[in-house]
């Protein structure tokens, strides 16, 4: 009974202490309702309290953070780039004289003494007077010794390269890599500190961490042939009333890629206006029907099953169909070479969009590319890649790609591979310029609702030197159309440029323009051409009129028979780059008419005589 007694006696007082602590709540309140409103501003009692600390009254923030980590292309030229800009912030109630204030400031940032002035007399909060200063204007505001003034520092990521290897570099917000190289490498182009397991296929020199600064990539990429495998890619899009395609280019013996183009591209300063499709992967992610190199795996598995010593390949016309080949027999040659293999790379985009379908029908570019790589190297099967080493600040070295690398595997026998790189492409080499072309069309037909749909691919694999190929160029391109294309004389006249001629154009071009390695393992000084290309379009971009606004968020309008003179006015509104290619009237123009033009900057049109 005394217990229960007890437990009553205890309810009691913690329900009388509650009451208690409601009554001195309201009391409080009731005095701090009647405190003036000044004195209600705890923000600002803080900040002023702040601001007695003995420090500079403006300038930077102290121990500014190390910024992230640049992105180069082979030969050190700025992929990905970050610049510290500052933000102006002023505290009104600890600025002593307003007027003069503003008039200070207003002869570092161009902006009017009265708008300022106005700025600091009708606001109590800490407000931002400007962004994107440079370095210069934040000295410049700090040497005034200006009580409440202040310059954040804020990083800024800049793409000076805009569309080019869009697909591979990625794009960043928030401070965060969200896609690409910027997505899988956040942690080692963000961090001070960068652990083995953050890039395991760089050698670390028996390091476990580096860092203590930034780390900056340096990728297999060749800017210079990104850009001219963009440019022909377009142009041939453009010619054939096309959207959608991709190009590979790599070193089949190692499985550096020099180039991939992705269409339609994005642009990664402003990734956000571009539309899911753009920035869609389709060297990886887009299936191609397996029938196009069957021609292809079907002489590469007779050659093996003949020997090192067998006969010479019979020609077509003579050898049975598929020379004797079930599809089992097929299957089986084509798993050993791996062909379905998810070609995982070390940036995003590989394995985790391979083929998710798992069908055995159907093959990725970057499948097909790792596959005939295989069987011109030598038999060995090497997953593409693009990162090829990484620049320490803090120790001042560059770490390489590790020799023993993964994803490479044996799938051919070595002696074997060498008869089958010599005879395999023997009815596809080009004599008079030492190449290996092969281009291949596949007609589909689907259904769309109550109409039929008909798909046409097209692809070209192109090799060169044809003795022995250093250089592997991959392209598709895919066209969807509710009919059949009507093929009249004028289709075949805008056919002008084929598929095999722009892979013939390109490979001379690698040739004869060799991808070079940068002088020296460091990389240089930042731009300064490019530092100044940033700031143009920062000010640009701030002064931009609405009808520029709205004319970004219009739609391609149509300009096919139109001569030149007319179709510059129509398009002049857009405030896009044109490129022209001959004369007369346009037959053909990308974007395509109705396609949005968000993050679209330059329109290609294509002219003929009538």
């Amino acid at each position: 009974m005394a217990k229960v007694v007890s437990s009553k006696n205890r309810k009691k007082r913690r329900g009388l202490k509650i009451f208690l602590s409601i009554i001195l709540l309201a009391a409080a309140g009731a005095v701090l309702y009647g405190i003036p409103p000044s004195l209600l501003d705890i923000n600002r009692i803080i900040q002023s309290a702040a601001s007695k600390i003995p420090r500079n009254p403006a300038g930077f923030t102290p121990a500014a953070s190390v910024l992230r980590g640049s992105i180069y292309d082979q030969r050190f030229n700025e992929l990905a780039v970050s610049y510290r800009l500052y933000t102006l912030s002023v505290r009104p109630a600890d600025v002593a004289d307003h007027q003069a204030t503003a008039e200070a400031l207003s002869q570092v940032i161009n902006k009017k003494a009265e708008e300022i002035a106005g700025s600091l007399k009708s606001s109590r909060q800490t407000l931002t007077l400007m962004e994107d200063l440079d370095e210069h204007q934040a000295a410049a505001i700090e040497e005034l010794q200006l009580p409440g003034v202040l310059c954040l520092p804020v990083e800024t990521r800049f793409y000076p390269a805009h569309t080019a290897a869009s697909h591979v570099l990625g794009f960043m917000g928030d401070n965060a890599g969200l896609a690409g190289v910027e997505g899988r490498f956040d942690a080692v182009l963000s961090s001070r500190t960068v652990r083995n397991s953050n890039i395991p296929d760089i050698n670390f020199k028996g390091q476990e961490s580096l860092g203590a600064q930034s780390v900056d990539l340096i990728l297999t990429l060749d800017l210079r042939l990104q850009r001219q495998l963009e440019q022909l890619f377009r142009e041939y899009l453009a010619a054939q009333g096309m959207e959608k395609g991709m190009g590979l280019l790599l070193e089949p013996g190692s499985g550096r890629i020099l180039a991939l183009v992705n269409q339609p591209s994005f642009n990664p300063n402003y990734f956000w206006k571009a539309n899911e499709g753009n920035r869609v992967n389709r060297v990886y992610s887009h299936l191609l029907d397996k029938d196009l190199i069957r021609p292809i795996l079907v002489r590469a598995a007779e050659i093996e099953r003949e020997g090192i010593d067998g006969p010479p390949l019979l020609p077509e016309t003579v050898a049975a169909p598929d020379y004797g080949f079930t599809e089992a027999m097929l299957s089986n040659f084509e798993h050993r070479l791996r062909l379905y293999d998810p070609v995982s790379d070390n940036w995003e985009g590989g394995s985790s969009q391979d083929n998710q379908e798992g069908r055995e029908d159907a093959v990725t570019g970057v499948q097909v590319g790792a596959t005939l790589a295989s069987l011109v190297n030598g038999g060995w099967r090497i997953n593409p890649y693009v990162v090829d080493s990484i620049y320490d600040h803090a120790s001042a070295s560059r770490f390489y790609r590790s020799t023993t690398g993964v994803g490479r595997a044996h799938v051919l026998d070595p002696a074997l591979s060498v008869k089958i790189r010599r005879n395999l492409f023997a009815r596809w080499v080009s004599s008079k310029d030492d190449k290996i072309l092969y281009e291949v069309d596949k007609e589909q037909a689907g259904q769309v609702g109550s109409l039929g749909e008909y798909s046409t691919q097209r692809l070209f694999v192109g090799l060169a030197p044809a003795i022995y190929p250093q250089y592997l160029l991959v392209m598709a391109v895919e066209k969807n159309e509710i009919r059949p294309q009507q093929q009249t004389g004028r289709a075949n006249k805008d056919k002008t440029i084929s598929l095999e001629q722009l892979g013939r154009d390109l490979l001379s071009y690698v040739t004869q323009n060799p991808p070079q390695l940068a002088q020296g393992e460091a990389p240089p000084p930042r731009s300064e051409e490019n530092m100044r290309q940033f700031f143009i379009s920062k000010r640009l971009a701030a002064t931009k009129t609405p009808e520029e606004i709205v004319a970004q968020a219009a739609t391609m309008p149509s300009l096919r028979g139109l001569s030149l003179r007319k179709a510059l006015q129509k398009i002049d509104p857009y405030k896009m780059r044109v490129r022209i290619n001959g004369s007369g009237r346009v037959i053909a123009q990308y974007p395509l008419p109705g396609t949005s033009l968000l993050g679209m900057n330059e329109c290609i049109l294509t002219l003929e005589e009538r």
